[in-house]
């Protein structure tokens, strides 16, 4: 089915991207400059929010026409919905932690530095494990539950997000 192909391909196109935002982040967190005034201290920050607004703008739109029309049709697929879900809100959560730590963390307060560290961590695990299972589990069940019909609603969806070709 085409329409299935193309639509994950795009979002396994996306989970590369989010996999690349989470790569920066943690080399940034890493090198430590994020601690102190300057330039460098900001870097964490938007590097969050660039995340943020890549996952809620970009990726997370494409996903409900196709969470819709899954949701229902077996006991397995709305645990791993409801799972996926949950995970969904603990990442928010963790972000939103961090980026108010991080502040305290730049004047100088080591443990709301070792907070936001710990706070990232435990995000980019989750996300990462959230984006596997996207990946694999999800990409299960949609294969063995939607109908060609409904793999067009949801190609015919993403490209509305996507937007319109640009000549």
């Amino acid at each position: 089915m085409l329409a299935a192909e193309c639509a994950w391909t795009v979002l396994r196109a996306e989970h590369a991207r989010m996999r690349e935002l989470l790569s920066l982040l943690d080399r940034e967190l890493k090198c430590g400059d994020w601690k102190r005034a300057g330039p460098a201290a900001s870097s964490v920050l938007r590097l969050i929010e660039r995340l943020q607004a890549f996952d809620e703008a970009t990726h997370r739109p494409k996903g409900v026409v196709l969470v819709q029309i899954l949701r229902g049709r077996s006991e397995e697929a709305d645990e791993l919905l409801d799972r996926l879900e949950r995970q969904r809100e603990r990442c928010d959560a963790l972000l939103s932690l961090a980026k108010a730590k991080v502040a305290q963390a730049r004047t100088g307060n080591a443990a709301a530095g070792a907070a936001v560290e710990n706070l990232l961590e435990e995000h980019r695990r989750l996300m990462i494990d959230h984006l596997d299972q996207e990946d694999t589990l999800l990409h299960t069940q949609t294969a063995q539950l939607l109908t060609r019909e409904e793999w067009a609603a949801v190609a015919s969806s993403i490209s509305e997000v996507i937007g319109p070709r640009r000549s």
